[in-house]
């Protein structure tokens, strides 16, 4: 009796350490092998928006949004540059996803207008994990433009990449829009940083100006103390009122300038104004 409950015993051990064995390879095969538990360790690529980029002989650009609707499969960028493009050169825009670098995605500027583009990345997999636009620069020829009636292209270059990522675009549904309220959006978004650049620039002229005024105090009060100073203490004293005078007008340059760009934002801000008025008759 003790022998078959000996022999019971090893049976059941030896069946267990079978099935344990079992799950261990069953989990080590389907976990090691799906993708859903054993995600890729990729560090996030991602332009940062708001950011003045310099490419230095090829001009400044600021990506100010990047946004992507999942129900359309499509991505909408908004591009700021000064001094990319020029009457000799034009810039076009080619995406790519991570998942199929061999695969350009379909791309469209919406609006190019004073500098400023937007972009439409379209047919973005759903499992994009991260999308690269780059900027193609390319020079134009007007070689042939009278014979031919057109103008060629050449010498594609690419000048700049920038990237989003899966896990910090901005999903949001991109509503139809035409060229007209495209310009209207964006004019209006113009004047408001303009108006909110020249309040910024007044809150430093005010700033300035408190700096003046108690520089110019500090003047008198040394001034007053010269009465009462020997010969090589008045000697230092006036170096230090030289050094304060000259301190006031290095400020009041610096006032000056920031006069200038006030009137400078005020005139765009009224040639907006007057675009925005045009856009709506």
């Amino acid at each position: 009796m003790a022998k078959k409950k000996k022999k019971n015993l090893k049976l059941n051990m030896s069946n267990l350490y079978i099935t344990l064995a079992f799950l261990f390879i069953l989990g080590f095969g389907f976990f090691g092998t799906s993708k859903l538990f054993m995600a890729e360790d990729i560090p996030v690529h991602q332009t940062e928006l708001n950011k003045e980029f310099d490419l230095k002989a090829n001009g400044k650009f600021t990506v100010k949004e990047w946004t992507y609707d999942k129900e359309e499969k499509m991505m909408e960028i908004m591009l700021i540059t000064n001094g990319i493009e020029d009457y000799l050169t034009m810039l076009d825009f080619t995406a790519v996803s991570r998942e199929n670098l061999s695969a350009e995605l379909p791309t469209e500027i919406i609006y190019d207008e004073s500098d400023i583009y937007i972009i439409h990345i379209k047919e973005v997999p759903k499992d994009f994990n991260q999308i690269a636009l780059r900027f193609n620069k390319s020079d134009k020829s007007y070689d042939k433009f009278f014979a031919e009636g057109e103008m060629e292209e050449e010498q594609d270059n690419v000048i700049s990449t920038i990237y989003t990522d899966q896990r910090m675009v901005k999903e949001e549904s991109i509503p139809d829009r035409n060229f007209t309220e495209y310009a209207l959006e964006i004019t209006g978004e113009l004047i408001g940083e303009a108006e909110r650049e020249i309040q910024e620039l007044k809150e430093k002229s005010r700033m300035t100006d408190d700096i003046i005024g108690e520089i110019r105090e500090e003047i008198e009060q040394l001034q007053v103390d010269l009465l009462y100073q020997t010969i090589d203490e008045q000697v230092e004293t006036n170096n230090d009122v030289f050094q304060l005078q000259k301190s006031i007008e290095d400020y009041d340059k610096e006032q000056q300038t920031m006069d200038d760009d006030i009137k400078n934002i005020r005139a765009k801000v009224e040639r907006l104004k007057q675009k925005q008025y045009d856009l709506n008759i």
